[in-house]
């Protein structure tokens, strides 16, 4: 079976475009006469090279996924029936992947599918939030409205992780660039240095011998370093798909100082925001704890989330086992039991996620501003640490350059 696009006229004259897997383009001639439309155009989708394909593959990030809920909703409101949106947006994508899926989707619904069913069978693109809330709009005849909410719901979460991941990269970058500056002078710089303390036979200070050697381990085993390094990214990918690594991993993140506090306030967020919109579209609540406890995207909260959802199961409330986890603070805790207590869960949640969410804006400004002065001192130990290594022999040398 091979992918095709095609691009079809309906019987009043208007363009259709979709994509659809065929054994040929006899096939897709077929299916398109089979929906009651005129064949406009065929063509097959470009096969991906191993390197474009698999190492170089367009993402869809969350972003995208905003911007075609908000679209969506926005053409649902003006009145434009669901299947002439989904060819709409699917011609409109700015993204080839995006626009493939959309094409089959729009297949899909034309046959007959519900939208949530069609969008379920891309899990990689729309994540379990978003099947389910359409799920829940379909059958409540809420849709525009549920796109709305998933598309405020996918800015905010998009905005805070790009804050996140850009105060996170600009250290890492700026310590990457330090290793590889001095690894290039360990490398390359510091052998001049050595023969020419030989040929004078200079007693070398302890912290030059410690460079030196480490100069002269990089010389001849940078290979060995470079395995190695790989070696650790590839034990931490694959420890990271156990459990029990995962759950110390989230122990560990969540004690660091500053950064811990960090993590553990976008749990509460993902967890507020994610619970209010599930609530507010619908969704039974137990289903909701489920999807809830895999989008925190931390298996102690999932772990936390889980036995509230055993205690909702039982019959008793969704505060207790969250109090009892201790990741909670007193102020969430607070509020879920008034959201219980008053049926206005979902309206108690907006207000934790609103406030968390300020919490985490505040929290990376400052984490950034510690940043600064840390990274500093870091760079300056380094690059002193060489230049005292460097600096010693040579006044050495000068000592007896004088003294004769």
């Amino acid at each position: 079976m091979e992918q095709f696009k095609y691009k079809a006229r309906k019987r009043d004259g208007a363009v259709v475009y979709g994509t659809v897997n065929a054994p040929n383009e006899a096939a897709v001639a077929a299916f398109i006469r089979k929906q009651d439309m005129y064949v406009a155009g065929i063509e097959a989708s470009k096969k991906k090279g191993l390197f474009s394909g698999v190492l170089f593959e367009e993402s869809i990030n969350l972003y995208d996924i905003s911007i075609f809920a908000r679209q969506f909703a926005t053409l649902l409101g003006a009145g434009v029936p669901l299947l002439t949106g989904l060819e709409i947006l699917t011609q409109q994508s700015a993204k080839e992947r995006l626009r493939t899926v959309l094409g089959q989707i729009t297949t899909s619904v034309r046959e007959g599918k519900a939208l949530s069913a069609a969008m379920a069978e891309f899990p990689k693109v729309f994540p379990e939030l978003m099947t389910n809330m359409v799920a829940a709009g379909e059958a409540g005849g809420i849709l525009e409205i549920v796109m709305d909410r998933l598309a405020a719901q996918f800015e905010k979460d998009y905005r805070m992780n790009a804050k996140f991941k850009s105060a996170m990269i600009y250290p890492a970058i700026v310590l990457s660039v330090a290793a590889i500056v001095v690894a290039i002078i360990m490398m390359f710089v510091m052998p001049v240095f050595v023969g020419l303390f030989e040929q004078l036979k200079i007693e070398l200070p302890f912290v030059t011998r410690v460079v030196i050697g480490i100069s002269n381990f990089l010389g001849h085993y940078w290979y060995l370093v470079i395995a190695a390094l790989i070696g650790l990214f590839l034990l931490y990918k694959w420890a990271g798909t156990k459990e029990s690594f995962r759950l110390w991993r989230d122990s560990v993140y969540l004690k660091v100082p500053i950064f811990g506090d960090l993590y553990n306030k976008i749990i509460i967020t993902r967890f507020a925001r994610t619970f209010a919109s599930l609530s507010r579209s619908g969704v039974p609540i137990l289903n909701a704890m489920t999807i809830v406890s895999k989008a925190t995207g931390s298996l102690q909260a999932e772990r936390v989330l889980n036995q509230a959802r055993g205690s909702l199961r039982r019959g008793r409330t969704l505060a207790d086992p969250m109090e009892a986890s201790g990741m909670f603070p007193p102020i969430v805790i607070s509020l879920v039991n008034i959201g219980e207590e008053t049926g206005a869960l979902d309206t108690m949640l907006d207000k934790v996620a609103d406030f968390y969410g300020a919490e985490v804006d505040d929290t990376i400004g400052r984490l950034q501003t510690i940043m600064d002065p840390i990274l500093i001192v870091v760079l300056g130990v380094i690059i002193g640490t060489l230049a005292v290594a460097l600096l010693l022999p040579m006044f050495e040398i000068v000592t007896k350059v004088g003294s004769l």
